[in-house]
């Protein structure tokens, strides 16, 4: 299981709070969630200002060891360090490093940030899970076609829109095919208890861990029939 999870831009979204939420949902965690915004889908009328947010909120981060008062701390141990500099190896052959990029493992696992743009709605960085700081930007002629792009995945956990379009939000309800869909904020932050959570295709079985569909999974449903 797991999450190739996307956050849509439109060009009537606060653009402030569009760079804000796609940078927290990125790097909590240093990206290691399921739940983690790993695809940022802009409009293209607003794309290069929310792009240049976005890169200037990214450099103002330090990360290092949590315990030091850093932003952001280390991936969880070589392999997963490996495998997300790879990825951004792989980032820079479809898109262009605009921020980030470096690693350093002889103290820790520690990644920079990392914003690849330029990235086609196709390319491996927009469909395989990272599980690291990385995101992919990718431009969207329109809303519609934004919301192809978010579908364009084998996963379904989570999304989010930014937009101050009462119709675009009414239409991602329907068309944005995840099991947790937010508006107006980010993409991270439900707490199993009180927020239910879960995904269906590549993401899970759609039976929200925190609802009550959940506890189904730990019994055993049997059908009786008796012929009178």
């Amino acid at each position: 299981m797991g999450g190739k999870d996307t956050i849509v831009v439109d060009n009537q979204a606060d653009l402030d709070l569009a760079a804000e939420s796609i940078v927290k949902s990125v790097l909590g965690f240093s990206g290691q969630k399921c739940s983690a915004c790993s695809r940022a889908v802009i409009h293209e009328d607003v794309y290069d200002e929310v792009l240049e947010k976005a890169i200037a909120l990214t450099k103002k981060l330090k990360v290092g060891n949590p315990a030091e008062n850093t932003n952001m701390g280390p991936v969880n141990d070589q392999a997963a360090f490996d495998k997300v500099m790879n990825y951004i190896e792989i980032g820079k052959e479809e898109g262009t490093l605009v921020s980030g990029g470096k690693g350093e493992n002889a103290t820790g696992y520690f990644i920079e940030p990392t914003i690849i743009a330029g990235v086609d709605q196709n390319a491996r960085l927009m469909k395989e899970e990272i599980f690291g700081p990385v995101v992919a930007f990718c431009k969207a002629k329109d809303f519609n076609h934004a919301l192809e792009i978010a579908n364009n995945t084998d996963y379904g956990l989570i999304g989010a829109v930014i937009t101050n379009n009462r119709e675009h939000i009414e239409k991602a309800k329907e068309d944005f095919h995840v099991g947790n869909l937010y508006f107006n904020r980010g993409c991270t932050g439900s707490i199993v208890g009180y927020h239910p959570f879960g995904g269906f295709n590549m993401s899970g079985t759609d039976s929200k861990a925190g609802g009550p569909d959940y506890l189904l999974l730990f019994t055993q449903v049997k059908l009786l029939t008796e012929q009178l």
